[in-house]
């Protein structure tokens, strides 16, 4: 019993419980609303609990498969406060080893597979128990398999050209933030620019979403004021504000923005937001107005056809590599 029992539910999906309590009052009945769902947990806790006869054994991990720590669940924390003499035991120094029922006699068997594999020497009896599995045709396909999973070395072989030819091309064309990905990890730039691997989109709001609208914002506050021809090095306060007010509005009335305001929590975020970058544009009026620089353009590409031709280098075997840039700092 870890923290996943009760479950914890933190996203509400597409629709929020408000939406869904508003549908049930025109007789629209979808998935449970969070706090139903928590009642119904709670419900099955209580069948779990009282559906014992003579003992109840309760469980936990004490970290997850990557080596995590993992809190103990609630409930068991509530039972312990209900019964101060109860003596938790850890098996994690002197671990039993068990034949109980098949799931569980499996998972032992291949834990004592690793051992053997390992040098280490391990009870007779898994011998036979392994020879139980291997004539049982409902496990023995899980056996195999599992057998050959632990014998499995990952040892990556290098690309050959002909492959490299068949992701790149003769033509290279790459960016600062691509070269700087590649600087950092060779093998995620293989994937995301090679295979082209992209992550499974989900409904929530990652650090990448508000990095991306703070970015958006910024770079159409200075159209907006080239456009009132309005001086960075003379604009006060109070202007900023109104304009940033006014961008961030515009922004979030997109569609692409809807999750900012799909739900009271991203909202609120949203106003944390708004602050934060307020406050980032009041730094960079102030360096700029710190220093002799001028802004000639921003989100200037280099490419072509574009403003500034690429940079291009040639790279062995008369092939091309294009550097189109993100950015122009001037």
């Amino acid at each position: 019993m870890t923290g996943s029992f009760p479950s914890v539910n933190n996203n509400e999906g597409f629709l929020n419980d408000t939406d869904r309590e508003n549908l049930k009052k025109i007789d629209i009945e979808l998935a449970k609303t969070t706090l139903e769902a928590l009642y119904n947990d709670n419900f099955n806790i209580y069948k779990a609990f009282t559906t014992s006869e003579e003992k109840l054994y309760l469980s936990y991990v004490s970290a997850d498969s990557e080596g995590g720590a993992q809190k103990p669940s609630t409930i068991l924390l509530k039972v312990k406060k209900i019964f101060p003499n109860l003596k938790e035991t850890s098996d994690i120094i002197t671990r039993p080893q068990m034949i109980t029922n098949k799931k569980a006699t499996f998972d032992e068997l291949l834990l004592n597979i690793r051992n053997l594999k390992d040098g280490k020497e391990i009870n007779k009896v898994w011998f036979e128990i392994y020879k139980i599995f291997e004539n049982d045709e409902e496990w023995k396909e899980k056996l195999e398999t599992a057998v050959k999973a632990l014998y499995f070395t990952n040892n990556p072989e290098k690309l050959n050209k002909e492959n490299i030819q068949k992701l790149y091309g003769n033509t290279l064309k790459t960016s600062i933030s691509r070269l700087e990905k590649y600087r950092t990890c060779p093998f995620s730039f293989y994937l995301k620019y090679g295979l082209k691997v992209e992550e499974k989109d989900t409904f929530k709001l990652e650090s990448l979403d508000t990095g991306s609208f703070m970015h958006d914002v910024i770079d159409s506050f200075f159209e907006r004021i080239q456009g009132l021809n309005i001086s960075i090095r003379t604009i006060d306060e109070e202007t900023t504000k109104q304009i940033i007010d006014e961008i961030v509005e515009e922004k979030l009335k997109l569609p692409r923005n809807y999750i900012f305001i799909s739900s009271a929590k991203f909202r609120n975020q949203t106003i944390k937001l708004k602050r934060l970058i307020l406050r980032a544009m009041k730094y960079i009026i102030k360096t700029i107005t710190e220093s002799e620089f001028e802004i000639l353009g921003n989100e200037v590409e280099f490419g072509e056809g574009k403003k500034y031709s690429p940079i291009t280098i040639e790279i062995e075997n008369r092939k091309k590599g294009r550097n189109y840039t993100e950015k122009l700092i001037e």
